[in-house]
């Protein structure tokens, strides 16, 4: 399959195999299966460097907007940083959100980023790996992390300290069947160039049939065409300042939009919807 992307001001379609990189992909989709795979947390742990894993056992959460009640406790694991402040943690979305990814994976996976370990043994459990290489920036994370997965992990490990973007950056010297990333500490709409930066240099890096599989890329496209309604919505002599207050990069990702529809009353609004998801798609 392939999908024709637009930018703006293009006379021609830029071609992006689904089968590559599928837009569409949601590792929201709505699943309780995750809840039955035998998921090894990592131990709770101070590290020398002040990080520490703390554990909790919770019987609800906030799940996409949500109320979510388990039936059975979950033993959930957050890791803070030496000021105390969150930084990840293993509650039922993160899980849905990583059986998802880990469930379209396959073959010799190259992972961005170590989290918790819960992307790796979703992968192998539930998806399809049989091999890992892992590119992780912090020494901490692999003190904390690597061990634990060592031991849950039936198949090869390999943890590289480095950067994600400059190791894909590089030469083609390996080819990975999956590319999974994850490296964005938030889900916003304007982390979405940086994104579609990392997918096209992974892309270089993937054996014939391979994919590149992104965190919370559905969701962030979502937040996206969410802003270009409410932009389109407005009269269009009130767009501009309707920008006014949005961040830098929020601006720079919506001005070719405002651009694109300049002086436009729009009546369809959802193939001018349809025009910003695929822009956005295809910008860098």
């Amino acid at each position: 399959m392939k999908s024709a992307i637009f930018h703006a001001g293009a006379l021609k379609p830029v071609l992006i195999k689904e089968d590559v990189f599928d837009p569409t992909f949601d590792d929201r989709a709505w699943t309780e299966n995750w809840l039955h795979v035998p998921i090894i947390p990592v131990p709770p742990a101070t590290h020398p460097s002040g990080y520490r894993i703390g554990q909790a056992v919770i019987t609800e959460a906030d799940v996409f907007g949500r109320s979510y009640y388990l039936s059975t406790p979950l033993d959930l694991r957050t890791l803070f940083d030496p000021e105390g402040r969150m930084w990840m943690s293993s509650t039922p979305q993160e899980m849905i959100m990583m059986f998802n990814n880990g469930r379209a994976s396959f073959g010799h996976v190259l992972v961005g980023g170590l989290g918790l370990g819960l992307y790796l043994q979703y992968a192998e459990i539930v998806g399809a790996a049989d091999r890992f290489t892992v590119i992780e920036a912090s020494p901490v994370i692999r003190d904390l992390v690597q061990p634990t997965m060592a031991a849950a992990l039936s198949c090869s490990l390999e943890v590289r300290i480095g950067d994600i973007e400059a190791a894909l950056s590089g030469p083609v010297d390996e080819q990975f069947d999956t590319i999974f990333l994850d490296t964005w500490d938030t889900l916003d709409a304007a982390h979405l160039p940086y994104v579609n930066r990392l997918r096209d240099l992974a892309i270089r890096h993937l054996s014939p049939g391979g994919r590149v599989l992104l965190w919370g890329y559905g969701w962030m496209l979502e937040l996206f065409e969410t802003a270009c309604r409410q932009l389109l919505s407005t009269p269009p002599d009130q767009r501009r300042n309707g920008l006014s207050g949005a961040s830098q990069h929020a601006h720079d990702l919506l001005h070719p939009v405002l651009a694109h529809f300049e002086g436009q009353i729009i009546e369809d609004i959802d193939g001018a919807l349809r025009w910003c998801r695929e822009y956005v798609v295809r910008r860098i």
